[in-house]
């Protein structure tokens, strides 16, 4: 046997090997299957969160697509071109197609002291629409293939103003309709600052009967797509993509995906959508950190197993080319056990909240991340065993005969080797997780990172421990510092992955209270609830009198003035709308009715950036939002000449506001400096919050009585189904959160436990020499602190690294993280580590040192 073998004697010699292996197994058995558990439970980690993020990201792309009622929305402001619907073509869809305009409606049948006009918000819709959603109605039994040529629906706050009813007629453009119900609720209304009036649902027959289709003024029109609902949000922006790579010069046409319905919520889904690939990433380190501590103090305890093999002539290779099939085979069974305790998490999580999957439709199995979570359970297992078996190569024959036999050096090309596997391993494992390279080398370079200053913390803190003066510090922790320093006891590897663990588990805590905080507080408190167009100079007092009596609280209002734009430094805006006539938004800002105000000073949603505000005594000065500034192509020092109400003004600008169109108040592109435009014809608008629909309502009936020509905007619906779904993303982030702690808690508890498990021959050598059973065990008490003490330190440094990193950086949040979160874990984890590493060491303080020794 200890010639090299020839061709037939090479399968032979693999038997052997094997045989001792599998002799060598079922004598421990017991020690097995917990390896085996543990595995589980690391793979399940893996699996169950894999599951969930699926989970999640499919709640979240439904309920994004409720509130566009659609997966893509092409609209602009003349009709679509051709390539839009031929690039749909070969994609299986569904499509619905709109139109939205202004228009003047008319209520002939009306009480004599009502008004009898309005301007309203007219959308003509087919009879698909929505394609996600659902357009609710008074009487519910209707839809939009109900309009036919001689219906429209139209808002409650329309029938409140015209005193209408289900029934009654209502005039548009020339022609006469029947009001056939009422709009409780439409999926996709969701920009509603300057809405034009109140909304009239109509069909596109009864836009023919009209004198309106022909208008081309004021007209949007617009295409709802929905593809096949399997398509994940990086799919989808390929299609958007590939659509605006198709509209090439047609840059009119505005291409909006469901991740972008809402500002807020495209914010919080974005921040989501990041959160959840962390998690994946460092579930799979989490996983694989566990695996690496079992499989070494499985290895650790067949030493002499591999001396006796090393003896009979195997090579150090053979041996540990067979110990990593035992340990595939063992992750066979545990990955299969974990991926099905993984699969089980989503349906445990309904169990507990089952509004998270409300309103989308989710399929709580997820075969995908079962596959996928088992293959990396397996890739991981493999791959994070490699570091602990070079440890075989350290093991001398002489080992059979003397355990305190020098270890012989591991080559340098599997010394090196292993680790580099493993990292490009990880970046492989990483790219699987994440879906793109970009972010798996930024976690597998920042994972290099980490671990290298955790190593190197470790080894400092163990040179550190070696060199303390002894006799000071008591018997039990002079123990625990000589066991910091002890060679070969592998405590600096348990130190760098409880490390690694422990910043896995802080890093989720911090992130995702800070992330489920800015979830919850993404709508203000005092976000208006109701707004209030074309109120009159006059009428203000009287509108405010009656807001305040209805117990409107958080009361905004602001000037109106309407103006166009004549000259953009002194030249013609016709002739400049002219040199951009391919460039649709462009023409737009040009050639819009512009929205002014005046203000003394800005709100907090207007972030001054650029210039001074109200600066110059001697010129009229405008400040211009920055993205609308860049639309017009003009800077500071410009000259602006808008027509208002057929008498010109010049205005210079003099500063640039970066706005929060997130805030929900009342915002301007442009805004002057006060005494300019005050005695120009102007109205007023105003936002109000009132705590109840019922107010709302009273409020309006208030209104229709006093001011009928004021318009009341209910936004309450919105708000609501905005808050609704940042809450239930906020639920998700806790409980995925929650799960992967707790997860990495286990995981941890089992790594200390592996370690622990072989420090019984230590127990019988102090026993032996006179210790207590109570000694032995402070004395190892004192050591399971202290390296959970080292450890939670250095992990809760790299936490807050990798918590800053994330929340800054991809989220683009402000955050302030809280340093008591360092002993916190410090202490918790040396707490974790001590309770660990002494219930695994109970049987070890138990037994008989006799018995131990001659095991």
């Amino acid at each position: 046997m200890n010639e090299a073998p020839g061709t037939a004697a090479a399968p032979t010699r693999w038997r052997a090997l094997f045989a001792a292996v599998l002799r060598e197994s079922r004598a421990s058995r017991g020690r097995l299957f917990f390896f085996t558990l543990c595995l589980a439970l690391g793979v399940a980690a893996v699996v169950g969160v894999s599951s969930l993020v699926s989970t999640i990201r499919v709640g979240m792309a439904g309920e994004s697509r409720h509130l566009l009622a659609a997966d893509l929305r092409v609209s602009a402001r003349r009709p679509l071109p051709d390539s839009v619907a031929n690039y749909f073509r070969p994609i299986p869809h569904r499509r619905a197609d709109l139109v939205e305009m202004g228009a003047m409606a008319l209520a002939p049948e009306r009480a004599a002291h009502s008004v009898g006009s309005r301007l309203v918000e007219l959308k003509v819709v087919d009879a698909a629409y929505p394609l996600y959603g659902k357009l609710k109605l008074d009487p519910p039994q209707l839809s939009a293939g109900d309009l036919g040529d001689d219906r429209v629906f139209i808002g409650p706050d329309l029938a409140a103003s015209l005193e209408l009813a289900v029934g009654d007629r209502l005039e548009l453009g020339g022609a006469s309709f029947e009001v056939a119900a009422l709009v409780v609720d439409e999926p996709d209304q969701l920009d509603f600052a300057m809405t034009l009036g109140p909304r009239v649902f109509m069909g596109p027959a009864g836009l023919e009967r009209t004198k309106l289709s022909g208008a081309r003024s004021r007209v949007r029109y617009v295409s709802l797509y929905a593809v096949d609902s399997a398509v994940v949000p990086v799919r989808l922006k390929a299609l958007e993509r590939g659509l605006e790579a198709v509209l090439g010069d047609a840059s009119y046409v505005r291409v909006r995906a469901h991740t972008e319905a809402q500002p807020n919520v495209s914010r919080s889904l974005g921040r989501v959508e990041d959160y959840l690939g962390l998690v994946a990433l460092l579930s799979l380190l989490l996983g694989g950190v566990g695996l690496s501590q079992i499989v070494r103090a499985w290895l650790a305890g067949r030493t002499q197993g591999v001396a006796v093999m090393r003896c009979l002539g195997f090579r150090a290779r053979e041996i540990a080319a067979l110990y990593l099939g035992h340990v595939a085979l063992l992750a066979v069974a545990g990955c299969l056990l974990g991926g099905v305790l993984g699969s089980l998490l989503p349906w445990v999580v309904r169990g507990y909240a089952p509004s998270l999957f409300v309103g989308a439709d989710v399929d709580l199995w997820q075969p995908a991340a079962f596959a996928r979570g088992v293959g990396l359970g397996l890739f991981v297992a493999t791959l994070f065993s490699l570091p602990p078996l070079t440890a075989v190569w350290r093991v001398p024959p002489a080992t059979v005969l003397r355990a305190e036999a020098a270890p012989i050096p591991v080559p340098p090309l599997v010394r090196f080797g292993a680790p580099a596997l493993l990292l490009a391993g990880v970046l492989v494992a990483a790219r699987v997780q994440s879906g793109a390279w970009f972010s798996a080398l930024a976690f597998s370079g920042g994972l290099l990172v980490l671990t290298a200053l955790l190593y190197a913390g470790a080894r400092l803190a163990s040179v550190a421990a070696e060199r303390l003066p002894r006799g000071r510090f008591g018997p039990y922790l002079e123990h625990g510092f000589a066991a910091l320093a002890r060679p070969g006891a592998g405590t600096t590897g348990a130190i760098v992955a409880l490390g690694i663990g422990v910043m896995v588990v802080v890093s989720m805590w911090l992130i995702e209270s800070r992330l489920s905080h800015a979830l919850r507080t993404a709508l203000p408190p005092d976000a208006p609830s109701v707004f209030l167009a074309d109120i009159q100079p006059d009428q203000w007092e009287g509108v405010r009198t009656t807001l305040e009596a209805r117990g409107a609280r958080s009361l905004d209002t602001v000037p109106v003035v309407m103006a166009r734009l004549r000259e953009l430094d002194g030249r013609d805006v016709r002739e400049l709308a002219a040199e951009r006539q391919d460039d649709g938004r462009a023409t737009w800002v040009l050639t819009r009715e512009q929205r002014l105000t005046w203000l003394d000073e800005l709100d907090p949603s207007n972030e001054l950036i650029a210039g001074e505000l109200w600066s110059d005594p001697t010129r009229a000065e405008v400040s211009l939002e920055d993205r609308f500034a860049d639309d017009l192509g003009v800077g500071l020092g410009a000259v602006l000449e808008l027509d208002v109400q057929g008498v010109p003004f010049e205005f210079t600008v003099t500063s640039l506001r970066k706005v929060d169109w997130q805030s929900f108040g009342i915002n301007f592109f442009l805004v002057v400096e006060p005494g300019v435009l005050e005695d120009a014809p102007h109205l007023r608008i105003a936002a109000a919050r009132l705590d109840t629909a019922e107010q709302e309502f009273s409020l309006q009936g208030d209104l229709v009585a006093s001011f009928p020509n004021v318009t009341v905007i209910r936004v309450r619906p919105i708000l609501e189904r905005v808050a609704d779904v940042l809450e239930r993303l906020a639920f998700g982030i806790r409980a995925l959160g929650s799960f992967t702690i707790v997860t990495g808690l286990v995981i941890l508890a089992g790594a200390v436990v592996t370690t622990a498990l072989r420090r019984s021959r230590e127990a019988a050598l102090l026993k032996t020499l006179g210790v207590t059973r109570g000694g032995v065990t402070r004395l190892f008490a004192v050591e399971y602190a202290l390296i959970g003490l080292l450890a939670g330190s250095l992990g809760a440094v790299g936490a807050l690294a990798l918590a800053w990193a994330f929340l800054v950086h991809l989220a683009e949040l402000d955050v302030d993280l809280p340093l008591s979160s360092l002993p916190f874990a410090a202490l918790a984890t040396a707490a974790l580590a001590t309770l660990s590493g002494l219930a695994a060491s109970v049987r070890a303080l138990r037994a008989r040192p006799l018995d131990t020794l001659r095991a």
